[in-house]
């Protein structure tokens, strides 16, 4: 297969660029390549951008079945994303080496890269599993909350340093927080809601920061959404230089005002923040503080959304637009260039799953591709997003994954 036409990002900037692939991998890429003997694609104004790594993905309502599997496949590609890491957290609980393979089996037949995480603990979370043998059957990362059991964490961080995988941690104390529902903010005081307060994100950023540099393990600070939290990693990424950042598209994009009104589709975890805070994370992005970048995606049905705030499910379905989001809200907008894009969601999430062939578009890598294009715009429709009624601006047109034509 030979791309031609490309608008490829390098060091010296957004050049024309024809990519020729063969047996799944990029073997050349140059401004003249002989076409001869190839299925050709012509990318005449398009970007071609490595496939997004989308380090923060669940199933439907967080329930693992076949046509669930299927579903967040076929939305991966609409965003561009071409690999992705499950988050754990979902039922039926997977608790042994033998569900882990049933699970392998499902997702190794899905159109895109999907990988598995393990949880590192039980449900009452006061007993390890079996990590070790999970990572050895396939696992990509352990999947830890901050405020379970101490020494699970610290041993959670010893197996990732001795297995060589990552600790993804979900920094969250809820004991600081009175059940709440949304930022502690105006907002919340408004709608008279019960709000999430920060010093419960930080407090645990702290923590998990100071473990990580004692034992040295590689870990992923999950879903940030407060300067001080970005703050107190840089800090210690300063000391060690495994400890990675991580924000989702919608912290960069919303803030807390999005659920005036009492709507369900902006109630998330953690929770949107006020535009103080929101600014605050952009700035860190311009500055490096954001090592990556995410989807979030946690998808609910109407059921557990279309009810009455207190009693609706955390989450949002967004990663059919998670490349447009980012395209139309930091690149468009100019808060990052190209390059950066592809930093935080391709070169960096490869660099954490150990993937030394994913994340870029270069001679050897893996053909993970997407076609971009930039000046297709559209308004989001869908009641039930959050950005509905909203110009998005780039979408994706056509995805190869190893090599073959996926979406097209």
């Amino acid at each position: 297969m030979l791309i031609k036409n490309a608008l490829v990002s390098t060091p010296k900037g957004v050049v024309n660029q024809n990519v020729l692939i063969d047996e799944g991998k990029i073997v050349a890429i140059s401004e003249h390549l002989d076409a001869s003997n190839h299925e050709v694609i012509d990318a005449q104004g398009l970007y071609l951008l490595p496939g997004l790594i989308d380090l923060n993905v669940r199933f439907s309502n967080s329930c693992l079945n076949q046509e669930h599997i299927d579903k967040l496949s076929n939305s991966c590609l609409k965003g561009g994303v071409t690999t992705a890491v499950v988050m754990s957290d979902f039922m039926p609980r997977l608790d042994s080496a033998t569900l882990l393979e049933l699970v392998k089996f499902k997702i190794d037949q899905a159109k895109i890269n999907l990988q598995i995480s393990t949880p590192l603990a039980d449900e009452k979370e006061d007993q390890l599993h079996n990590i070790a043998t999970l990572l050895n059957n396939g696992a990509a990362a352990i999947l830890a909350d901050s405020h379970r059991n101490a020494n699970l964490l610290r041993r959670g961080m010893q197996y990732a340093t001795m297995k060589q995988k990552p600790l993804f941690v979900q920094c969250y104390e809820p004991n600081l927080d009175d059940n709440g529902l949304m930022n502690d903010g105006v907002i919340a005081s408004k709608l008279g809601l019960s709000g999430i307060s920060k010093i419960s994100e930080t407090a645990e950023v702290a923590k998990v920061s100071e473990l990580a540099y004692f034992y040295g393990a590689t870990v992923v600070l999950k879903a940030l959404s407060t300067k001080r939290s970005l703050e107190i990693a840089k800090a210690h990424k300063a000391l060690k230089g495994e400890l990675y950042t991580e924000v989702s598209i919608h912290h960069l994009c919303k803030n807390d005002s999005s659920c005036d009104g009492f709507n369900t589709y902006a109630k998330l975890m953690p929770p949107l923040r006020e535009e103080e805070e929101r600014k605050a994370l952009v700035h860190a992005l311009q500055e490096g503080s954001v090592d990556i970048l995410t989807s979030a995606h946690s998808p609910k049905s109407i059921l557990y959304k279309d009810v009455a705030f207190e009693d609706a499910a955390f989450g949002i379905g967004s990663i059919e637009e998670f490349l447009t989001l980012a395209h139309t809200f930091l690149v468009k907008n100019g808060v990052i260039d190209l390059s950066t894009l592809i930093r935080i969601c391709c070169k960096n999430p490869a660099k954490v799953l150990g993937l030394n062939t994913k994340g870029s578009i270069a001679v050897g890598y893996d053909a993970d591709l997407v076609l971009f294009d930039p000046k297709e715009s559209y308004e989001v429709t869908n009641t039930h997003s959050l950005y509905c009624g909203e110009t998005l601006y780039g979408k994706v047109k056509k995805v190869v994954v190893g090599g073959q034509l996926i979406l097209n």
